[in-house]
């Protein structure tokens, strides 16, 4: 962060250049204007989509979609999606083809004008195959639904009970038992989740004259439209009136019902029937397998072409928008576009490919066009900092040349989160899920990955962090799954009871001492076992006590507010950087400063204290300072530093002279004072010189516009001469100076200040949930583990099933609860940390995205779905 520093003050004093690192600060961009030949437009538009690192503008803002000159050319190619969409729905229906494979090559042979008749012929003629396949398959259902009827024993149709299906109502009026001679019956098929609704229906137009049995179907039939098999029932009606005869044929073309003849009188008849039927079942499946086997033929084209196809459809719709976006000037074509400056060779290069490619007979060239514009913001990324810099574009894209937070999220953001999540067992799940991941990334982006496995997998490098930190922290805080443990030895201390004239007479220099807070009477004394703290994290001892958890809190609440106010005060730093590269000298002497004042002054000065207090030996100082021979009540505790910074503002100068953290009493009460007086200049310096600067800036440039004006008047002939040569000015020459508003600037000024002093309490105890965290999730860690796992152990009659169950529901709720929910919460405070608590002290984030034109995203976007997944 030093050389960082350094080389910025450099490059503001021009000693050196400050080149852009890809992550640090975005690429330096430039604004292109390529003159090509009409002829060479499209084939140059291609090679820069290969090339993936050009962002086009559009030319014509004003003109609609519909008068784009390439307008046509796109419809034709949506027109061609249609046709690739059919065939993958073909695809999907048809079987053997659920895998398609995807050839990937990286040159684009095929044009749309040899492409679409291609696809225009191919859809023509599987749309005919498909009409006939639905007509024969038609015929042969109705074939074998008048099979169905004609296998039927003639008991069915005689009314005699043999297991049919009867209608209850009729049965209760007219008996089970009927003569065919004297009733006329209908006989047909109907789809089976239709047949119950069918035969209410009848009942109810021939008001219960009627008798219908009704039997499944013996074999399957498959739909034509839908290709999936239906289950459909025989039914045969018998009634005695014409009046009823017309209602029931009207209720089965109603309900999609199939009427086929069948006389039960002439068994002769029937058998004949049932013999031709067969003979055209067969004879329409072998016409079906020959249209089947031609369709088959045309879908395996189909399929080896189709993400060839698919592609160059994408491709082509592509550069057709991007040709809508440019200026045609005769046979002219002028294009504007946004490259990084480091590929301004490689544009050159694809320029000149391009050109040879086409045959244009005029050299293509570029220009670099001086705007005012703001560029577009880019950053180079890989694998493992993309999912950091996703996390910060989520929450603003970066203005042009602002410095990067995902430069120091990498790193801050699994840290925070190890703070927060801190236990070496929960660490080390997650960073077995994450090294799974890595290790078999290749396999993993080739095989389909549902939408939460995909979104845990994009991040795995920031999950191997998140882990590796907190095990770091784990042992820290010498959390073990909810328990202590002891990896560096024995503990190195433990406590006694021991009265207030012992301690007073047996205390000497070589043991050292520390008591609590505790009235005259009995004092709880420790005893240093060799003189040196636990080598590691937090002594294990301190899992039997009393004091705990008043303890942790003391300790991780204070261990948040100094990485608290480390975070701001880098984020401050970054913007004095910031300042630095722009040459903004007046936020630089009227914000950064003032800002730090009242930081560092502030809570600055409240972490001094900390690590003061942490470092100071108390007992020695009670020993120097109190006297207990003296009656009273002696309170033996540290200061209060809640006390003491609750004092710094309320009550300045206030501190007892048994009360100090550092020198003496009277020397802090001045330091407090001083600090406090600057804290309060600050303000006024934050808030007033900006907005006068400012003004007086805008009152100067006025003034010189003014003169520049008078000056044009005087000498009319320089405007003639700029119109004679320039024409039309182009828009990115035209400077577009905004109303200067002074209420708008000083109210702007008025909300920046105070957000930032009040800020500055918030943002400080935002941190806390550093602490908060970390204590929810070591407190359910042991609530888990106590209730679990040791309740169950106790209960444990020998068995070992207690022990089981208990194994399984304490891990269970660890993965869940701990590894799942817990994790997911600290994630989200960590980005709210970041996101809000650092950022907002120098980021602004609110610039453009660089989106180059990429051909290489169609690879992807081209892979044929024909599996029947979303």
């Amino acid at each position: 962060f030093f050389f960082v520093s350094l080389s910025e003050c450099l490059f503001f004093f021009d000693i050196m250049p400050e080149p852009a690192s890809g992550l640090w600060r975005s690429q330096d961009m430039v604004l292109l204007q390529l003159h090509m030949q009409r002829e060479a437009a499209h084939d140059t538009i291609l090679k820069l989509g290969h090339l993936g690192c050009v962002q086009f503008r559009d030319m014509n803002p004003n003109t609609s979609a519909f008068q784009r000159l390439f307008t046509g050319d796109v419809r034709r190619c949506e027109e061609s999606e249609r046709r690739l969409r059919y065939f993958e729905e073909q695809l999907k229906r048809a079987k053997g083809h659920k895998h398609v494979t995807c050839l990937v090559d990286g040159t684009h042979s095929e044009t749309l004008d040899s492409l679409e008749p291609k696809l225009e012929s191919l859809e023509s003629e599987l749309r005919d195959l498909n009409s006939k396949w639905e007509q024969l398959l038609s015929q042969k259902n109705s074939m074998k639904e008048h099979s169905e009827i004609l296998t039927q024993p003639p008991s069915f149709f005689r009314g005699d009970d043999e297991g049919f299906s009867t209608s209850t109502a009729a049965a209760a009026d007219e008996g089970t038992t009927f003569r065919v001679g004297g009733l006329r019956y209908l006989t047909g098929v109907i789809n089976s989740d239709r047949a119950a609704l069918f035969e209410r229906l009848v009942y109810r137009a021939t008001r219960g004259n009627m008798f219908m049995r009704t039997t499944p179907a013996k074999e399957q039939f498959e739909d034509p439209a839908t290709g999936e098999l239906v289950e459909k029932t025989v039914f045969v009606v018998f009634f005695s009136a014409q009046r009823a005869f017309d209602k029931i044929k009207k209720l089965c073309e109603s309900m999609l019902a199939t009427l086929y003849p069948y006389n039960i009188d002439s068994p002769q008849e029937v058998q004949q029937t049932t013999l031709k039927v067969m003979d055209t079942i067969r004879d329409l499946e072998t016409t079906i397998k020959g249209t089947e086997d031609v369709r088959e033929d045309i879908l395996e084209k189909v399929k080896t072409n189709l993400y060839l196809w698919k592609k160059t459809v994408l491709i082509e719709k592509s550069v057709y928008d991007v040709l809508n976006m440019l200026a045609f000037k005769g046979q002219t074509v002028v294009a504007e576009c946004w490259a990084p400056k480091e590929d301004l060779a490689h544009v050159q290069t694809a320029l000149s490919e391009a050109e040879q490619t086409s045959g244009a007979q005029v050299q293509s060239f570029m220009e670099t066009i001086d705007t005012r514009d703001q560029p577009p913001t880019y950053f180079k990324t890989n694998s493992f900092t993309k999912i950091h810099q996703s996390i910060v574009d989520s929450y603003g894209i970066a203005r042009y040349k602002e410095i990067n937070p995902a430069v120091f999220s990498c790193m801050t953001f699994p840290f925070l989160f190890g703070i927060m999540y801190g236990d070496i067992g929960h660490g080390f799940i997650i960073t077995l899920v994450a090294a799974f991941f890595i290790l078999r990334e290749k396999q993993l982006m080739e095989s389909g990955l549902n939408e939460i496995i995909a979104m845990v997998f994009g991040g795995r490098y920031i999950l191997i962090l998140m882990g590796i930190f907190a095990i770091y922290t784990g042992f820290l805080y010498n959390d073990f799954f909810g328990m202590m443990i002891s990896p560096f030895g024995e503990n190195t201390f433990w406590t006694f009871p021991v009265s207030k004239e012992a301690w007073a007479s047996d205390c000497s220099d070589e043991y050292n001492y520390w008591f609590a807070n505790k009235t005259a009477g009995v004092l709880q004394a420790c005893k240093v076992n060799d003189g040196s703290p636990y080598i590691f994290g937090i002594d294990p001892n301190w899992c039997e006590t009393e004091n705990k958890l008043e303890f942790y809190n003391s300790l991780k609440m204070k261990m948040a507010v100094i990485l608290g106010v480390i975070q701001m005060s880098g984020g401050l730093l970054l913007s004095l950087l910031n300042h630095v590269y722009f040459k903004d000298m007046k936020h630089v002497w009227f914000g950064f400063i003032p800002e730090v004042i009242f930081l560092w002054f502030t809570f600055g000065y409240m972490c001094l204290m900390i690590i003061i207090k942490w470092n100071t030996d108390w007992p020695q100082r009670f020993r120097t300072t109190i006297e207990l021979d003296k009656p009273g009540v002696h309170y033996l505790n540290a200061p209060s530093l809640l006390e003491a910074q609750t004092n710094f503002f309320l009550s300045p100068g206030s501190i007892a002279q048994d009360a100090y953290v550092f020198v003496g009493a009277d020397f802090q009460n001045a330091v407090q004072s001083f600090l406090l007086l600057c804290c309060l200049l600050a303000v006024p310096l934050l808030l007033i010189p900006i907005p006068v600067i400012e003004y007086l800036h805008h009152k100067h440039t006025a003034y010189g516009e003014l003169e520049e004006a008078q000056r044009n008047d005087l000498n009319p002939s320089e405007p003639q001469a700029t119109a004679a040569t320039g024409g039309d000015e182009e828009p990115h020459e035209k400077e577009d100076h905004e109303p200067f508003d002074m209420s708008e600037v000083v109210i702007k000024q008025v909300i920046h200040t105070i957000e930032f002093v009040l800020g500055c309490v918030s943002n400080t105890a935002s941190y806390l949930r550093l602490w908060a965290l970390s204590l929810a999730h070591a407190q359910l860690s042991e609530v888990f583990w106590n209730f679990a796992m040791i309740m169950p152990i106790m209960q444990d009659s020998g068995s070992g099933i207690f022990c089981f169950l208990g194994f399984a529901v304490w891990f269970a709720a660890s993965l869940m609860v701990l590894c799942g929910m817990e994790s997911l919460s600290a994630f989200l405070h960590a980005l709210r940390l970041h996101w809000v608590e650092f950022q907002n002290k120098f980021y602004f984030g609110d610039g453009t995205q660089f989106v180059p034109y990429n051909i290489k995203e169609f690879h992807e976007m081209a892979k044929p779905n024909v599996s029947g997944e979303e």
